[in-house]
């Protein structure tokens, strides 16, 4: 008996192409829309850096109120001792009394107090800087910068508003949101619409077994295709998007009505703490003026300690007003930065 074995081996392959010639605007409008939803994406980045840029300024500035915080307090301490010291020399010369140095005592207990809070407001205010700028906690944090006016705003009030709906990402951002929706309506829309393709393919084989010459060829043809029973489903997605882009046009309302109240805020803040500025600048000469006027009383015999604690307590208020005036008037100021996306 014998034994035989035949094997062969055949390559076969294909290539096919598929072009939508006819599409009632689906593809056009998909292409669209995912250039919208790429313009979208850019003008929420930018939303996301104001809103970090935002935060961070916002604890700079609590920071920066800590550090001034504790500087009050300590200049408090420091006039307290001086009480106490000035209250002791009177006793010793015989025109003090025991209560007038309690009253000093109660004084600077009172002031180290008001600046062990300061302190504890100040680690704060570091930790939450430093959670912000996502750097270790254990990093010491103090505000470079001395507190002062940091600039001015050059601009009316209507002319802030304008920068504003001009450069804020938020109302474009409904405004592509509305025309993404414009275009997904076009492509529910054309889901039962008719759609023509052109299809082209290209077949080879080929037997490795034999010397037969590789067989191609190659076709070319038009497919027609048109889903007119889907129960109403094109028409319900194209309604869907019609409601989307009303809600879209009363978000955009919104948006800017609220980016309007932002400036309007910001702006009457400006005014109001420069304002203060001017008058807490004042006081505070007033108020150091007088402190000095009561201790020379206090220490002539004609004025009481009760005088200068007042005087004390009074200059210690005004610093602290004045440096909330300031703060305040920069905190403004950079929400007006924000509001109109101009940078500082």
């Amino acid at each position: 008996p014998q034994l035989g074995t035949s094997s062969s081996t055949d390559i076969q392959g294909r290539i096919q192409a598929n072009y939508n010639i006819l599409s009632s605007g689906r593809n056009q409008s998909s292409v669209r829309a995912a250039e919208e939803q790429v313009q979208f994406d850019k003008l929420d980045l930018v939303r996301v850096e104001q809103l970090v840029r935002g935060q961070v300024i916002t604890a700079y500035y609590d920071l920066q109120a800590a550090d001034s915080s504790v500087i009050i307090n300590q200049a408090a301490v420091t006039d307290a001792t001086r009480s106490l010291s000035d209250a002791q020399l009177q006793e010793r010369a015989g025109v003090g009394t025991r209560f007038d140095i309690l009253r000093a005592q109660v004084q600077l207990a009172t002031a180290n107090q008001d600046l062990t809070d300061a302190q504890g407001q100040q680690q704060t205010a570091r930790k939450r800087i430093a959670q912000l700028l996502v750097i270790d906690q254990n990093t010491e944090f103090t505000a470079a910068d001395a507190v002062r006016e940091s600039g001015t705003w050059g601009y009316s009030l209507e002319d802030s508003v304008v920068l504003a709906y001009k450069n804020r990402p938020e109302a474009k951002q409904q405004l592509s949101r509305r025309t993404i929706s414009e275009q997904q309506q076009i492509v529910a829309a054309a889901a039962n619409s008719p759609q023509v393709g052109l299809v082209g393919s290209y077949d080879l084989s080929k037997s490795l077994s034999t010397s037969t010459a590789a067989q191609d060829n190659y076709s070319l043809g038009l497919q027609l295709s048109w889903n007119f029973l889907d129960g109403g489903a094109a028409g319900a997605g194209a309604n869907k998007e019609r409601v989307s882009q009303q809600i879209f046009e009363n978000q955009f309302t919104t948006t800017r009505n609220q980016i309007r109240f932002e400036v309007e805020q910001a702006f009457s803040s400006l005014g109001s703490n420069q304002k203060n500025i001017a008058t807490s600048t004042k006081a505070l000469q007033q108020a150091d003026e007088s402190l000095k006027l009561a201790r020379l009383r206090f220490q002539a015999g004609v004025g009481t300690q009760t005088d200068v604690i007042q005087a004390q307590t009074e200059l210690a208020r005004v610093r602290g007003r004045r440096i909330t005036a300031i703060i305040n008037y920069n905190r403004s100021l950079s929400s007006l930065r924000t509001a109109t996306l101009l940078a500082e």
